[in-house]
C-alpha cells in the first residue's frame, strides 16, 4: 500500500487546490500558485526530507478504518487523526475538522485507474452563484429552503463515468401510410395505402457518457451533459486536490445497456428523418449492429448539493466544466394553493370587468359560473407553469450530440407498396 497523498503549499504549508481557471495548484491561504509538476516536486522533496530524519511513515492501510469483516467504513485524517466516514469506493475526501484533503491513489490503480480526467473549470463561488440564480424568482419555493446557508454546503466531486464509442450500421423498417378521401351522397370513404419503408445507414459515436456510480442520480447526471471531452487529460491524482472523488461501483457491462439504448434511439431517429411523403409512419423492425465498440473510464467534474425537505431528498448538480445547472426544487403546498387562488381571483376579476364593459346582457348567474370555470382553468395553467419551472432534470433519450456528423452515411431507400384498405363512414343526416 502507498501513502495517502496530500498536496501542501511549499510556502505556508496550507492545502493546495487545483484551479481549473489557471490550471495550477493554488493555496487558499497565501494565494501562491504552482504548476502540478512544481507541487509534485515540492511534495517529493518534503517526503525525502522526512524520510532522512524519520523511519516511520503512514500508509493507506494504516489510515483505513475497517469493520470486523475487513470492509472499509472510513479513513483516519493523516493531519489531525480525526475519523472520516467513507466506504471502499471513496478515493478522495476532506477532513471535516481540519479541512485537509486526502487522496488515496491506490483506489485508482489497476482496473480502477481512469483513462481520462476532465478538470474543474468552474470554481466554487461561480457554482454557488449558479445555484442562487436557479432558485431566484421561484414563487413556489419554500422559504426554509433558502435559509440555513444550505447553498454553502455545495461540494466539488469527481464522478466516475464510462465513455462508450462505436460504429453503428444497419436498417430500420417502417410502415408508411398514405391516406386519401372521397365521398358520395351518403358516405365518406377513406383509403389507406400501406407501404413497407426501409432505410439504412451508418454513423459513429464518440465517448457517450454513462454514470458509473450507484450513489449518483443517473437522470441528474445525464441532464448535466455535454462534457467537452476534447479538454480531457490523462489521469493524474493532482487534479483531485481540493475535491472529493469516488471510483466506479457500476461495472462496465452493467452500464453498457444504457449506452446501447441511446445509440439505438439515435440510429432510429436518423433513419426516420429519411422518411417523407407519408401521412403516418410507425417503426416496425430494426437491425442495428455495433463494431469498433470500446469503453473507457473517466472522472468528470460536478458540483453537488443535496438537501431534504419534508422527508424528500433534492439533488442539484452543476457541470464543473460548463456551468450547466440542473435540479428539482421542492414545492411549498401552501404557496401552490395560494397562487392557484390568486390566479383564479385575478382571472375572474378581469373577465368580469370585460363582461361589464362589453357584455350586452350584463352579469348573469350563468355568465358568472362560466367566468368561474374559465378562471379555474387559467389558475390551474398558471400554477402548472410555475411548478414546471421548479425542475429542469430530464433523462437523455438519445446520443445525437456524440455522433460524428461527418461519419453519417445513408444507404439505399426502399419503399414497397403492400396493400390498400378502404373504410366508409355514413354522413350525419341533415
Amino acid at each position: 500500500m502507498g501513502d495517502v497523498l496530500n498536496f501542501k503549499c511549499p510556502c505556508c504549508g496550507a492545502k493546495l487546490t487545483f484551479s481549473g481557471k489557471t490550471e495550477e495548484m493554488t493555496c487558499e491561504y497565501c494565494d501562491a500558485s504552482f504548476s502540478i509538476e512544481q507541487a509534485k516536486a515540492a511534495q517529493e522533496a518534503e517526503e525525502q526530507d522526512a524520510a532522512s530524519s524519520s523511519m516511520t511513515w503512514t500508509t493507506t492501510e494504516q489510515l483505513l478504518i475497517q469493520d470486523e469483516n475487513g470492509k472499509v467504513k472510513g479513513y483516519r485524517c493523516p493531519s489531525c487523526s480525526a475519523e472520516m466516514v467513507a466506504d471502499d469506493n471513496t478515493a478522495a475526501t476532506e477532513c471535516p475538522y481540519c479541512g485537509n484533503q486526502a487522496i488515496i491513489p491506490e483506489s485508482f490503480s489497476g482496473l480502477y485507474k481512469p483513462d481520462y480526467v476532465v478538470p474543474f473549470s468552474v470554481d466554487k463561488e461561480s457554482a454557488k452563484g449558479k445555484l442562487k440564480d436557479f432558485v431566484k424568482g421561484k414563487k413556489l419555493l419554500p422559504k426554509s429552503f433558502t435559509s440555513g446557508n444550505r447553498i454553502e454546503n455545495i461540494t466539488g466531486l469527481y464522478v466516475p463515468f464510462w465513455l462508450y464509442s462505436c460504429k453503428a450500421d444497419g436498417t430500420v423498417t417502417f410502415e408508411g401510410v398514405k391516406k386519401s378521401t372521397r365521398e358520395d351522397a351518403r358516405y365518406t370513404y377513406e383509403k389507406k395505402d400501406f407501404y413497407r419503408v426501409r432505410r439504412s445507414g451508418e454513423m459513429t459515436f464518440e465517448k457517450i457518457p454513462v454514470d458509473a456510480s450507484s450513489k449518483m442520480d443517473a437522470t441528474v447526471m445525464e441532464s448535466l451533459e455535454p462534457f467537452d471531452m476534447t479538454k480531457a487529460v490523462k489521469y493524474d491524482a493532482a487534479y483531485f486536490s481540493g475535491y472529493l472523488a469516488d471510483r466506479y461501483d457500476i461495472a462496465e457491462n452493467d452500464a453498457r445497456p444504457r449506452a446501447n439504448e441511446r445509440v439505438k434511439n439515435t440510429f432510429r431517429d436518423k433513419m426516420r428523418e429519411q422518411v417523407s411523403g407519408y401521412d403516418t409512419v410507425d417503426a416496425k423492425a430494426e437491425n442495428i449492429n455495433l463494431t469498433d465498440a470500446k469503453a473507457e473510464y473517466a472522472m468528470l467534474p460536478v458540483w453537488m448539493m443535496t438537501t431534504k425537505y419534508e422527508g424528500t431528498s433534492y439533488t442539484f448538480g452543476i457541470n464543473g466544466q460548463t456551468g450547466e445547472m440542473v435540479g428539482s426544487l421542492p414545492v411549498d403546498k401552501g404557496l401552490y394553493w395560494l397562487r392557484f387562488v390568486i390566479g383564479i381571483a385575478v382571472s375572474f376579476a378581469i373577465i368580469l370587468l370585460l363582461i361589464l364593459l362589453f357584455g350586452k346582457s350584463g352579469i348573469t348567474i350563468k355568465g358568472a359560473v362560466i367566468d368561474l370555470v374559465i378562471s379555474a382553468i387559467i389558475g390551474f395553467i398558471y400554477v402548472s407553469i410555475l411548478k414546471g419551472g421548479m425542475s429542469n432534470v430530464q433523462k437523455s433519450r438519445a446520443a445525437a450530440r456524440y455522433m460524428n456528423d461527418s461519419s453519417y452515411k445513408k444507404g439505399k431507400a426502399v419503399d414497397i407498396f403492400m396493400y390498400s384498405k378502404t373504410e366508409k363512414k355514413e354522413k350525419p343526416k341533415q
